[in-house]
């Protein structure tokens, strides 16, 4: 059988036991303010409560809770409403692959005060890491933006609304503007003194929360990154079982994949096949690059996109999978020379563009590319 892992699109949600605990922490704070300080009306079956705040902040991932950490400390008398529609603060990271971490040090992300990584003693003393090398995990993100929201609930600058919606289609009346939980059971019309924050513009979209564009006929194994991990955790990725693996995309999630699959459920890299849309320009880990150095280069070379990679991949800071294929994308991944010599180590790579339909004859799985030639998996 053929397990195809696509790195692009998918619709499953995985929200484990770290975005639950938020949630009921959620539930929990929210029954305690609502006897206080909320006036409740019950309407055709469906609860309405009032609310008032000074900004009423739509998402809960790193972009807005950023925001409302600078907001709250240039002014910490303001009251804040902020909702999402996932069970726990995080943004994409509650959705993401269990394996997942960031690939920039932990340093340079986050919340301006609150440290990702840290104390730094301890993070020394009991993980061997130095501050600049750490990279927070999945887990560690989430703990960091719960314990964040916590914080901030419990100085009483701010309320927190979990699996709630937002529409942006209706109009503001007099003031007032109203979300509702996601099952639309409970209705709120808010206050709002000063401004709506739209904090999902520019949302990422990952694997486990986009459907395929494509159609993939019935009976073929379409895998998420996070359905890869489900299936290793529940042993389902033996070598017995004489399972290939062709990974679609040639982004973060797609080389993250391919490490995970060869260092982790140990599977020979003969058995992945890699379609490549477009090569891209990656940051070397260990030349010490950072995003400040590709505007810098593009300037010196007069805005020449090609010149500029290869004067940075000369002094060690970009790097590439095949140094005889030019690429021609840049997303700032960044990356280390061990994890570029496991991808390096997959063999049969397809670069035909996008795969436009996943077919099967009945025996074969076939991928297509529109007018460019189709591929046989491991035909």
């Amino acid at each position: 059988s053929i397990a195809l892992t696509d790195i692009t699109y998918d619709r499953l949600v995985d929200l484990r036991s770290a975005a639950m605990r938020h949630l009921l922490r959620r539930i929990s704070a929210h029954k305690n303010q609502s006897t206080k300080n909320r006036n409740r009306l019950v309407m055709n079956h469906s609860t309405v409560i009032a609310l008032e705040c000074d900004y009423l902040v739509v998402g809960a991932g790193a972009a807005p809770l950023a925001f409302v950490d600078t907001l709250l400390t240039e002014l910490p008398e303001t009251k804040i409403v902020m909702i999402d529609k996932k069970a726990a603060p995080g943004g994409h990271w509650v959705d993401s692959y269990d394996f997942v971490r960031l690939h920039q040090p932990s340093l340079v992300y986050g919340i301006a005060s609150k440290q990702l990584e840290g104390n730094w003693l301890k993070l020394m003393a009991t993980q061997f890491t130095l501050p600049w090398n750490h990279r927070a995990t999945k887990q560690e993100l989430l703990s960091y933006f719960g314990s964040f929201v916590d914080e901030k609930i419990e100085s009483g600058n701010l309320e927190f609304f979990p699996n709630s919606v937002y529409n942006f289609e209706e109009e503001p009346t007099d003031g007032c503007y109203s979300f509702s939980s996601n099952d639309g059971t409970v209705n709120y019309k808010v206050k709002v003194n000063h401004k709506l924050i739209n904090g999902t513009a520019g949302e990422c979209i990952i694997p486990s929360q986009s459907p395929l564009p494509f159609p993939v006929d019935e009976g073929i194994q379409v895998w998420t990154p996070n359905q890869v991990h489900r299936a290793k955790e529940e042993g389902k990725l033996h070598k017995s079982q004489g399972l290939k693996f062709v990974v679609l995309g040639a982004g973060k999630t797609a080389m993250d994949s391919i490490v995970y699959l060869q260092t982790t459920a140990k599977v020979k890299p003969d058995d992945i096949a890699w379609v490549i849309p477009n090569d891209v320009w990656m940051i070397r880990r260990e030349g010490r690059g950072g995003p400040w150095d590709w505007p810098r280069m593009l300037l010196k070379k007069d805005g020449n996109f090609e010149e500029a990679c290869k004067a940075l991949e000369a002094v060690g800071k970009f790097t590439r999978l095949d140094p005889n294929v030019k690429p021609t994308k840049f997303r700032f991944p960044v990356i280390s020379d061990n994890e570029v010599k496991l991808l390096q180590k997959v063999k049969t790579i397809i670069r035909r563009g996008r795969a436009t339909a996943i077919r099967t004859d009945g025996s074969n799985v076939i991928v297509e590319f529109g007018a460019k030639p189709s591929w046989e998996a491991f035909g």
